[in-house]
């Protein structure tokens, strides 16, 4: 156990199935970042690697060095045969493989997904990801893993993917790849949703495991956010019937943040002002945060106007929730632009009244430059740290540091997969 407890991260494990060789090294999500803290271990961990071949379970292989050789791990070229590390997800560590290796997995995805243990098709998706970002493969090849996903109807996959391509949402959801990227995604997406439709008989009864019901609440709000002309019916009617009779209607509570924050996304003003006053009215502290929430779902520049100027009245919404109010409306595409404008409009009253005193404060940079991933919102980040180093940034400093550090590595990202991840979009679509 000393090597995983006595050094910093984890490893990531190369498989060469032309070869059978298996390779270990410090993982880093920042392939250009310097480790500068040494390790009595040199960075190498002992690490047992369940593994199954085409379906079957093998034996347990130890790897104990940089590296080591296994003929088991060998597939025949052009063998449709397929390795899969890292069994049911026992170990704490990243696979690699080499290109036959994961054309097939890929292949047998395609086929049949249901030989792959459900644990495991989640963290091929994670892995990949991860693994391009730390550039050991190309974002194209982690796209390709989320072909599968029309015929995925299990939670942990689907959150995997989900939260994955949460950051090329971020990236490119002001672009021109977020119009293909919402086609392929809803091509993905609406058979899932259908199913659930059908599992519920027609969205009357809750699914049966817990893990179902949270991939009911996936399935709804990816589809609503991609774009689904069905799903986005289906939260505008449940909503309605919630306004026509709230006193009587109920949204099922597992459902709610979904229906409420797309049934407002979708709506206007109407919408809108009947959460306030459902917000203003309740007495459960849950309902008030996922309203709250919800509030800043709007696509009206003017109501996230209205609702940033609000958090000014603590009457209205009290202090303690004005921070985290602010970063919801950031987290908005159309608010995000709002958000920075008012922030750097009014830093110096933000600072003196929140400044020393609001948990989530350190956080309001990150929730504002999340999407910042061009040179001038650079130079306006740059801008904003000079302008106002005579008031200060509190618990927010070190958030603007790393602000300017993401920007950078975001600027970079973006310039190298922009294209070929608009290609990529654009060719699932043919």
């Amino acid at each position: 156990m000393d090597t995983w407890v006595l050094q910093m991260g984890f490893p990531i494990i190369t498989v060469n199935t032309t070869t059978g060789k298996i390779t270990q090294q410090h993982f880093l999500l920042d392939p250009e970042s310097n480790v500068t803290r040494p390790s009595q271990f040199n960075y190498t961990w002992i690490v047992p690697i369940t593994w199954m071949k085409t379906g079957n379970v093998q034996s347990t292989i130890w790897l104990e060095d940089k590296s080591a050789s296994d003929n088991a791990l060998k597939l025949a070229s052009g063998s449709s045969d397929w390795v899969l590390a890292n069994l049911n997800v026992t170990g704490y560590f990243r696979v690699k493989y080499d290109q036959q290796n994961w054309e097939q997995l890929l292949h047998q995805l395609s086929l049949d997904h249901r030989v792959i243990p459900v644990i495991n098709r989640a963290q091929i998706i994670d892995d990949a990801f991860n693994l391009a970002r730390a550039k050991h493969i190309d974002t194209t090849n982690a796209l390709d893993t989320t072909k599968f996903l029309s015929m995925e109807r299990e939670y942990m996959p689907w959150e995997a993917a989900l939260k994955s391509l949460n950051y090329l949402t971020l990236m490119f959801d002001r672009s021109s790849v977020y119009g293909p990227m919402k086609q392929y995604l809803r091509k993905q997406v609406g058979p899932l949703f259908l199913h659930f439709k059908n599992v519920t008989n027609d969205w009357n009864r809750l699914p049966d495991s817990l893990t179902d019901q949270y991939n009911e609440i996936n399935a709804i709000s990816a589809a609503c956010s991609y774009g689904i002309p069905e799903c986005q019916a289906l939260a505008s009617d449940i909503y309605r019937k919630w306004m026509n009779n709230p006193n009587t209607t109920s949204i099922t509570p597992n459902l709610r943040s979904a229906i409420y924050c797309n049934a407002i996304a979708i709506g206007g003003e109407e919408e809108w002002n009947f959460a306030w006053e459902m917000f203003n009215r309740t007495t459960v502290a849950g309902e008030a945060d996922k309203l709250r929430a919800a509030l800043a779902c709007s696509r009206e520049p003017w109501i996230l106007n209205r609702y940033l100027e609000y958090t000014w009245d603590h009457t209205i919404v009290r202090k303690q929730d004005a921070i985290s109010t602010i970063s919801s409306i950031a987290n908005n595409a159309v608010g995000q632009s709002l958000v920075w404008d008012f922030i750097r409009a009014n830093w110096e009253r933000i600072f003196l009244e929140y400044g020393g005193s609001s948990f989530s404060f350190s956080g309001l940079i990150d929730s504002v430059s999340r999407r910042f991933s061009s040179e001038f919102e650079f130079m306006q980040l740059e801008t904003f740290k000079k302008d106002n180093e005579h008031i200060g940034f509190g618990s927010a400093a070190r958030e603007l540091e790393q602000a300017l550090e993401k920007t950078k590595a975001n600027i970079k990202w973006v310039q190298e997969n922009k294209e070929p991840v608009k290609l990529w979009f654009e060719a699932q679509l043919g």
